[in-house]
C-alpha cells in the first residue's frame, strides 16, 4: 500500500477529516471514527510503516511516551478510570486492516462487556459498523486534548522529554 492509499496518511497530510487529540514531529493521535467507546483514541507514527519494529527505537519508544501521556489525559477526561485497553493489531495475522503502524487506548466502563464485544467483533471482521458523527468526535477530543496540556508533574505523569532520550 502506497502512503496515498494510506487513511492515516491522508489524515496527517490534512486531506481528511479527523478529530485530532495530539501531535508533534513524530506522531498523530485522534479518534477513531469507529469507537470500541467512548474516547477510543488511535496512536500513529507520522512515519508510513506496516508495523510497529519497522521503526526506529527512538520512534517506538516515542509512541509509548504519548501513550502513556494519552492514558493520563482521557483520565482526567473522566475516561477510562476503571479501565483502559490498548490494543495493537500489528499486521495482517492480527486483524489488521489499515497497513500503517497504530495503537488503540480504548476506555472502559463497567458492565460494558457485550457492547465492547459486539464492536471488537465488527472490527476484527472490517465491518466496523457506522462511523460517529464528527462533531461528537471533536468534543472528546477536545477533553482530552485539554488534559493533555495539563502539567505533567501535576496529575503524576511521568517526564516524556525523560523518557525520550
Amino acid at each position: 500500500m502506497s502512503e496515498t492509499d494510506c487513511v492515516f496518511c491522508r489524515i496527517i497530510a490534512g486531506q481528511e477529516h479527523s478529530a485530532q487529540v495530539y501531535a508533534d514531529e513524530l506522531c498523530v493521535a485522534f479518534m477513531d471514527i469507529y469507537p470500541l467507546g467512548e474516547g477510543h483514541v488511535l496512536l500513529i507514527p507520522r512515519q508510513h510503516v506496516g508495523q510497529l519494529h519497522e521503526l526506529d527505537e527512538a520512534t517506538r519508544t516515542h509512541l509509548y511516551a504519548v501513550f502513556d501521556r494519552l492514558l493520563a489525559a482521557q483520565r482526567r477526561a473522566g475516561l477510562g478510570l476503571e479501565g483502559t485497553n490498548l490494543l495493537v493489531n500489528d499486521g495482517k495475522a492480527a486483524n489488521q486492516h489499515i497497513s500503517h503502524a497504530h495503537m488503540h487506548l480504548i476506555p472502559r466502563r463497567p458492565r460494558d462487556g457485550l457492547r465492547f464485544l459486539y464492536r471488537l467483533f465488527l472490527h476484527i471482521t472490517g465491518i466496523f459498523g457506522f462511523a460517529r458523527p464528527m462533531d461528537g468526535l471533536r468534543r472528546q477530543a477536545a477533553r482530552i486534548a485539554a488534559e493533555m496540556e495539563t502539567p505533567a508533574k501535576a496529575a503524576g505523569d511521568h517526564d516524556v522529554a525523560a523518557i525520550t532520550r
